[in-house]
């Protein structure tokens, strides 16, 4: 037997009896967004395959030099409080966070019966709101009377569901650096059960990035009557594909990787996990199977009708509850402070205080992608644990080096190493049932309103025209000029862009027929101190390296000069999930040789611009 199974039947009681022998409970769920927990939530799970266009137009914006997770000399800085602007941010802009979340709590139905929000950057905390309810509903058609709502707190509790995959993740890593464990390890040699079904070349490596070919869940919890069979249910599982070939978010992967640290220390992946990095690092809200002294203090989830029981103060993944509690893939409660805490660790490259929880090394290589090979242009990201680049709740944060991870009851937390800045996002979306929840359109606005207050988009453009706020939209920006025999003109802007990969398009064309042929206008982008981009089909996608770039685009159709009456025209193209800042262009101008035949500096050129879905501050 297993060593971690005795304390955790001991864990579990009578309580899970009756609930794995329930019947009519809802099917266990892949506890994490981004394998299409939310319906519509527009992750790379839940998502068609971008067009074969949007693919060809994906710019190689090249690396961030150093790499914005590189910190070999972390100061291990703690968090402090202080003001946005102390911190570089708009304070005003921050302000329309209650806004966003009271739009998800009255919301037909609610996103979520209660959030709580704090953004730090910088290393300072510099807001933090809660609003709703922690208990409200006492099953999915009756609200508590009114007298028994329990308001949410910034010292809220709540169950991070997925989250907890990077606790495991960390742990996992530390005993890589302690050279017990290996990232190119075989599963299987430290869980020799795991070898069934034809598993045997699965690596810790594959398991850490969702690629080791095993399907997302099983319902342990309800097919396998007690923890030692639903432990090697999850170990024996058929695979799906071989390993290495195929992104499929997975628990089980992670159920195993739990085990794993089990198996090498001695210790329950909770005792592990308090003793080596929440304890060190002060986080003492953070815990697997809270206290029955800390209930009136946690959010409570979803109303099981099957059981008639509320879920508060136990966890709401099925499978982790009947495993004790305690799992690789679920199983912590923790409050939005601690959480920054854990967040702040990683910017400080593994650091935090005194309190040295991973190498600067690792946390680098920890949210470094390791799949893009696999999943492709616009393809879900993932380091070691984390997930990267994940448009559909990093929003206007996004970057190829943004992380981390969502949970499926409503939580998430972003990170972004090229601001400093911290996002968590907590909420009981699943209270009072899952089928409610869309917690994504609120995590969205609260990264772009963030994104917003950092300034992320420069002075220079923010003037200009703007469009790809907006999803599902076509705009259309259009100049009119005319062009002599011997032209060789070249339409120049300033540009800055930052649209979902491969989704989301800006297009530059040119007709000289009035519009019954539009002709790509190929170009390049430049910008100081960055290698120049491509655009070899008059299509841009990407996040843009959160610059303003200058682009050349030759006035030209397979390389014959066009003259005559033209009309130049900028397109962005927005699909029905999932959006970045969008794009902004500034000056526009177009030049043959010295001439300036166009500027929209000049209020008379300016004035000649047609706009249809763009909009102008300036």
């Amino acid at each position: 037997m297993h060593r971690s199974l005795t304390r955790r039947t001991t864990l579990t009681g009578a309580a899970l009896a009756a609930t794995a022998t329930a019947v009519g409970l809802p099917t266990a769920h892949g506890d994490g967004d981004p394998a299409g927990g939310e319906p519509g939530a527009g992750s790379p799970a839940t998502k068609s395959a971008p067009s074969s266009e949007g693919s060809r137009a994906a710019s190689d914006w090249g690396p961030e030099q150093p790499h914005p997770w590189g910190r070999p000399r972390a100061s291990g800085r703690t968090l402090r409080r202080t003001s946005p602007h102390a911190a570089g941010l708009d304070g005003e802009v921050l302000e329309r966070l209650p806004g966003i979340i009271q739009e998800g709590l009255d919301h037909d139905p609610p996103r979520f019966a209660a959030a709580s929000v704090l953004v730090a950057s910088q290393g300072s905390i510099v807001y933090e709101h809660s609003d709703g309810y922690a208990l409200r509903w006492k099953n999915a058609e009756e609200q508590l009377p009114r007298q028994q709502w329990v308001p949410a707190r910034d010292d809220t509790l709540y169950d991070i569901a997925s989250i907890s995959k990077i606790f495991t993740a960390t742990a996992v890593l530390q005993l890589v650096e302690q050279g017990r464990l290996g990232l190119e390890d075989t599963v299987a040699t430290h869980l020799p059960r795991f070898a069934e079904g034809g598993k045997e070349g699965v690596t810790v490596e594959h398991l850490l990035t969702h690629v080791g070919g095993l399907p997302p869940f099983l319902n342990l919890w309800s097919d396998h009557p007690d923890i030692p069979s639903r432990i090697d249910a999850a170990l024996t599982v058929e695979p799906d594909s071989a390993p290495g070939t195929e992104y499929v978010y997975s628990d089980l992967g992670l159920i195993a990787l739990g085990l794993i640290v089990e198996e090498l220390t001695g210790l329950g992946l909770d005792e592990y996990v308090r003793e080596h990095i929440t304890a060190p690092l002060g986080m003492d809200e953070t815990m697997y199977t809270p206290p029955q002294g800390l209930h009136e203090r946690i959010a409570a989830t979803e109303y099981m009708e099957a059981t008639g029981e509320l879920v508060r103060g136990h966890v709401h993944d099925e499978n982790a509850h009947s495993l004790g509690g305690v799992a690789g893939h679920a199983g912590v409660f923790s409050t939005a402070g601690d959480l920054a805490i854990f967040a702040q660790m990683f910017l400080g490259g593994g650091r935090y205080g005194k309190a040295r929880i991973l190498q600067a090394d690792t946390v680098e290589m920890m949210f470094s992608d390791h799949i893009a090979e696999v999943t492709g242009i616009g393809g879900a990201r993932r380091g070691l644990g984390p997930e990267l680049e994940a448009w559909f709740y990093h929003a206007g944060l996004t970057s190829p080096y943004s992380g981390t991870h969502t949970g499926f009851t409503g939580t998430s937390m972003v990170i972004d190493p090229l601001t400093d800045t911290i996002v968590i996002l907590l909420a009981n979306a699943v209270h009072p049932t899952r089928e409610w929840s869309t917690t994504s359109v609120t995590r969205r606005e609260v990264s772009s309103c963030v994104a917003e207050a950092l300034g992320l988009v420069p002075a220079q453009v923010r003037d200009g025209w703007h469009a790809g706020h907006e999803d599902e939209t076509v705009a259309t920006l259009s100049v009119p000029v005319n062009l002599g025999a011997d032209s060789s003109a070249t339409l120049e802007l300033e540009l800055f862009t930052h649209l979902e990969t491969a989704y989301d398009l800006l297009t530059l064309e040119a007709t000289a027929d009035g519009g019954s042929t539009w002709v790509p206008l190929a170009g390049q982008l430049t910008a100081p101190d960055r290698e120049p981009v491509e655009v070899p089909e008059g299509q841009i996608t990407g996040w843009g390296a959160r610059r303003v770039w200058h682009g050349e685009f030759p006035l030209t159709d397979g390389g014959q000069a066009l003259t005559g009456e033209l009309e130049l025209r900028a397109s962005v193209t927005t699909d029905a999930q999932v959006r970045g800042l969008g794009t902004w262009i500034g000056r526009i101008r177009v030049r043959d040789g010295d001439r300036d035949l166009l500027d929209t500096d000049r209020p008379e050129d300016a004035e000649l611009v047609e706009s249809d879905g763009w909009v102008r501050r300036g």
